[in-house]
């Protein structure tokens, strides 16, 4: 079989959204499919993008601009008269993967994909009740959604946002696990805890979607300032130095900005509990290696979290991402730290009840039988 993947993420050379198609794109170049594989040119280029290479993937690289007036105008005049296109063409994939960072972008590969006969899968792999589909712009998404072979969402609370986005009710959902980067076999040692606890904020540096700076107000306040509590946060982004100068300007002493870690095991080897104030999500993976490693959370009740957190079992969840929420949330976490050991014990234990150990093997199941579906019916038969 041949399967086309195209991402449609932009503004990041890599992310969490890209590990999903890009490992069962790699799945299924070893198991002796053909792979083709579209990404937006975002520098610097990933080493991940190497190394689907290394597999003889053959990737394209499509030119992109950071500007929005200019990057709008790219993307009509390269759908009109690009080489992108007439590479898929050629190419003639039995199944098409349009990987979306969040609820659209994708758009016009499905309209391709539609006038020249090609089925097509959508990923999904984030969502908030913030966005929305002006008019004009949702009889496109209507189209695209409708059409697909699958929609495939990250959590049932991003699904069941897509078709109030909509206005229509989709049949062909099916909510997916995203790859996890921590071995399920054995979590790490509960840490030390005689010189204090440890938070972890796991998250590309992007407050507008992980709320950093909600989890930074709050521990300014009085309550916070003498507590042994120190919080890491691990990763990288654009507002680093926006988040570092906040954190100075509140005089917080106990932060400590750790950079990107390859290594997810060797964070929750030395943390005591994952904090994570998002605005929006899909189902984050940081929530997911936390549980697998024993460790509990706080998170705000947006998309997937409430899916696997359960709180006052297996964490704690604020409900709504504002500071004063936050606030009271972290307070109740405080006032039961001696529970959290236990605590992380029943996320494990949630986690090898709920998370399946190898989210790419099915997902390439999936998308091999999406692609085997399209060719029987494309044939004349029944299905």
């Amino acid at each position: 079989m041949r399967f086309a993947f195209i991402s449609t993420m932009f503004g990041w050379s890599w992310g969490g959204s890209e590990e999903l198609w890009s490992q069962s794109a790699t799945l299924l170049k070893r198991t002796g499919h053909e792979v083709q594989a579209s990404i937006a040119d975002w520098p610097p280029l990933s080493p991940k993008v190497t190394a689907l290479r290394d597999l003889d993937i053959d990737i394209e690289l499509r030119p992109t601009f950071r500007i929005g007036r200019a990057r709008r105008v790219w993307n009509k005049l390269s759908f009109q008269n690009s080489r992108s296109i007439a590479r898929l063409k050629q190419f003639k994939p039995d199944l098409v993967v349009i990987s979306q960072g969040d609820y659209a972008g994708g758009f016009e590969w499905a309209r391709i994909c539609r006038e020249a006969g090609i089925p097509y899968v959508i990923i999904v792999q984030c969502n908030s009740d913030l966005w929305w589909f002006e008019t004009g712009r949702i009889d496109r998404a209507r189209e695209a959604y409708a059409a697909a072979s699958k929609v495939f969402c990250v959590s049932r609370s991003n699904r069941d946002q897509l078709n109030f986005q909509v206005g229509m009710q989709l049949t062909n959902t099916e909510v997916v696990w995203n790859p996890y980067c921590v071995p399920p076999e054995v979590a790490p040692a509960w840490p030390d805890e005689s010189t204090g606890w440890r938070l972890a904020c796991v998250a590309r540096l992007d407050p507008s979607a992980k709320g950093h700076d909600l989890l930074l107000k709050t521990l300014a306040r009085p309550e916070w300032r003498d507590r042994p509590v120190q919080l890491n946060c691990f990763g990288s982004g654009h507002y680093e130095d926006s988040l570092r100068r906040v954190s100075e300007m509140l005089g917080l002493k106990n932060v400590a900005f750790r950079g990107h870690v390859a290594n997810i095991r060797s964070i929750w080897e030395e943390n005591h509990m994952l904090v994570l104030p998002s605005r929006y999500e899909g189902l984050p993976l940081a929530l997911v290696e936390a549980m697998w490693s024993g460790r509990p959370a706080v998170v705000t009740d947006v998309a997937g979290n409430t899916e696997m957190c359960v709180d006052n079992e297996t964490g704690f969840v604020a409900p709504a991402p504002t500071v004063p929420l936050l606030a009271d949330t972290l307070q109740r976490a405080w006032d039961r730290r001696e529970d959290w050991q236990r605590m992380g014990q029943a996320a494990r234990a949630r986690a090898e009840s709920q998370i399946p150990r190898d989210p790419i093997a099915l997902f390439a199941e999936k998308l091999r039988n999406c692609a085997g579906m399209a060719d029987v019916a494309s044939n004349g038969m029944r299905i």
